[in-house]
């Protein structure tokens, strides 16, 4: 293959894996040749060679979130695109306490880990640091690594504040456990700006309006009715994942309530599924997120030039749907 193109075996490694210091023209010129020979290379043989892998962990609770689904198909899209491949390593946390990060899953079988919308221990993030190996969390911000998300409690005070703007005043929330009190937590951060956008206008957010799932649509639906159930007066809910808002609508509605118009309800993530209910929420970019986390890895294992940039926080979108409307005309 060298001695087709005219070039030294390393000169054809570093075209054909797309590393950097290669001319496009003897990078087009290696590929052209490639491609004539019928030449495929061997992945096993290039891991020896090099000491890498050309893959990349992908570490989460769960695949059938909107968030993680999302947010993996834009770290793999690209991680594909760089000739990488994905290894999903799974943790549920259905458990109390979940099971720990064992740094021998993936060592030795990736070169960089991706971490979603999982916090680690002190214990667990050493165990990360001593693979040696690149690492980025999306949504829950762990000290000492990059991270790419959203401001989540501001994010969440924007739709609790919508719901304010349109005159509602008992305004309920349905998040995560309230265990999760991890101050990195998304869960925390976004009950944080609920709570912040209530007190700024002088409305109550005590502990009778604040409803807890599991980010399912079932855990959205038992939560709505159980907070209807205490505050009869209710007139809005934030809550803080799409998936539970949808299942929220539909709890609602069982009880005969038009969403809308008696009860308001407002989600966040801009789920594909959204606008089949009619949802309102706060969109985030999860698929993007995957993306600069994958991409973010690929320069640091390329050494290739980019910017100091350790953090990534992108814009949410306001998506106004008939789920919300005005609240109730204050009585006499």
């Amino acid at each position: 293959m060298a001695q087709a193109a005219g070039v030294s075996t390393a000169t054809v490694s570093r075209a054909l894996r797309g590393l950097p210091h290669v001319t496009d023209q003897t990078r087009d010129l290696v590929r052209r040749v490639a491609a004539e020979l019928g030449y495929v290379p061997s992945r096993s043989a290039a891991a020896l060679a090099s000491g890498r892998t050309r893959s990349v962990a992908l570490v989460a609770p769960a695949i059938s979130r909107w968030f993680f689904a999302q947010a993996f198909e834009g770290a793999e899209q690209t991680l594909r695109r760089a000739g990488f491949d994905a290894l999903l390593y799974f943790i549920p946390d259905v458990g109390r306490p979940r099971p720990a990060f064992d740094a021998d899953v993936v060592r030795g079988r990736v070169d960089a880990v991706i971490v979603a919308s999982m916090a680690f221990s002190p214990a667990e993030a050493e165990r990360l640091r001593e693979l040696g190996l690149p690492a980025v969390f999306i949504s829950v911000r762990q000290p000492g690594f990059p991270f790419v998300g959203i401001d989540d409690e501001a994010a969440a005070a924007t739709a609790t504040g919508h719901l304010i703007e349109l005159g509602h005043r008992v305004i309920g929330h349905i998040g995560g456990q309230p265990d999760d009190v991890g101050p990195y937590s998304p869960t925390w951060r976004r009950r944080q700006g609920w709570r912040r956008a209530l007190h700024r206008a002088g409305l109550a957010a005590g502990p009778d309006l604040d409803g807890a799932g599991d980010f399912s649509a079932e855990s959205g639906g038992r939560a709505a009715l159980a907070l209807l159930d205490r505050r009869p007066d209710l007139s809005a809910l934030f809550v803080a994942s799409d998936e539970m808002a949808l299942g929220a609508i539909q709890a609602l509605q069982s009880r005969g309530l038009v969403v809308g118009r008696d009860v308001s309800v407002i989600g966040l993530d801009g789920h594909d599924l959204s606008y089949l209910m009619g949802l309102t929420t706060l969109a985030q970019p999860a698929h993007a997120q995957g993306a600069w986390a994958a991409q973010f890895l690929l320069d640091a294992l390329a050494d290739a030039p980019h910017s100091a940039e350790t953090e990534r926080i992108f814009a949410t979108e306001l998506i106004r749907r008939h789920s919300t409307g005005p609240g109730p005309r204050p009585t006499d």
